[in-house]
């Protein structure tokens, strides 16, 4: 179930009913073969196209229709999945298809389909804590080559032309968005954007192995100027919904008047990551469960805990320390990281 929550996000309400056993989007027609899981108010369904194609549905239901910030976010989700499909990725997700549906009474409904993983790399985790085992290093480095190259689209992202969608404000700031320059067709830009909500659970792993970065509700614009009080509010009000607590960067637990928000926080979020491929836990849940230290004051210090025995080189501790920096231009970039992964791999 925590598979499917850290998947699909959460939504306004919506009705877990499929009376029906099948649902027809934009002319295809899927077979519903059971409920996977819930996430807030949202369903998603395990569902087949012909004999052997399996797929995930996921059902929004917005009953106040196109007003709510439930039907907004849903849009920026399915936005997100064509926005980083130009990139031609395999190590991002993207959608095969979406439909939105205006019911009778004035809601609407939203159906998005996508591809069907069995396992996240959260499953792998808990089973090696289960089981007392640790994952292999070439595993490891693997998967974190992988995540890079997924946050590498995403960071390295650029708009060809003027692009009205891409200009929107998607963290919904206040007068975060200053007047920016004309781009023509000719030209491109270079518009980071930043995961925001990158751990375990929003990694799967496909059936040849490659890591894939889910979840993309909480995918927005990187780089944002906190220009006042008002602004770092509504940051940490959306960091606090939107970025898993023992995954947030630092800078996102209170954010600051006058602070620089950038796609750094991802960075500090894939040293998390990368920590609980070797350790099971993220190091500051690993902190709290050792010593009952406060999750929100171990961040907030950068405080963790190399284990003393352990099976990994130098090269990954060193991997973890370098994006587990306080200070989040210290962190050195994705591209920094995969260039010594790869180096480290080659070893």
């Amino acid at each position: 179930m925590e598979l499917i929550r850290s998947l699909f996000g959460q939504c306004l309400p919506c009705l877990p009913d499929m009376s029906s056993s099948s649902v027809s989007i934009n002319g295809n027609k899927y077979k519903i073969l059971r409920l996977l899981g819930e996430g807030g108010f949202s369903y998603v369904y395990l569902v087949s196209k012909g004999t052997n194609s399996q797929f995930a549905l996921k059902k929004i239901r917005c009953p106040f229709g196109g007003n709510d910030e439930a039907f907004k976010n849903a849009l920026k989700e399915i936005r997100n999945y064509h926005r980083f499909a130009t990139a031609k990725t395999p190590f991002i997700i993207q959608s095969i298809d979406e439909s939105v549906i205006d019911e009778p009474d004035g809601s609407k409904t939203i159906y998005i389909i996508l591809p069907y993983f069995e396992q996240s790399l959260q499953d792998v985790i808990n089973a090696n804590v289960l089981n007392n085992h640790s994952m292999p290093e070439p595993d490891v480095l693997r998967v974190f080559i992988g995540v890079c190259r997924g946050l590498q689209a995403m960071h390295k992202y650029k708009v060809y032309g003027r692009n009205v969608e891409d200009e929107e404000d998607d963290l919904l700031l206040p007068g975060s968005d200053e007047e920016e320059e004309e781009a023509t067709t000719e030209m491109s830009e270079l518009k980071p954007f930043a995961h925001r909500d990158l751990k375990p659970a929003n990694v799967m792993l496909s059936a040849e192995g490659l890591p894939v970065l889910v979840d993309l509700g909480s995918c927005s614009k990187a780089r944002v100027s906190v220009k006042n009080r008002q602004q770092a509010l509504s940051l940490t009000d959306y960091a606090q919904e939107h970025c898993t607590l023992p995954y947030r960067a630092p800078e996102l637990l209170d954010v600051a008047t006058n602070a620089e928000i950038t796609e750094k926080t991802d960075v500090w979020s894939l040293g998390c990551v990368l920590y609980a491929c070797c350790f099971g836990f993220s190091p500051f849940e690993k902190l709290e469960l050792d010593q009952g230290a406060s999750l929100n004051l171990a961040i907030s210090q950068g405080r963790y805990i190399i284990p003393s025995t352990h099976q990994y080189s130098e090269g990954i501790i060193d991997l973890i320390e370098k994006c587990l920096q306080l200070e989040s231009s210290i962190r050195p970039t994705v591209d920094e990281l995969l260039e010594q992964a790869l180096e480290i791999q080659r070893q």
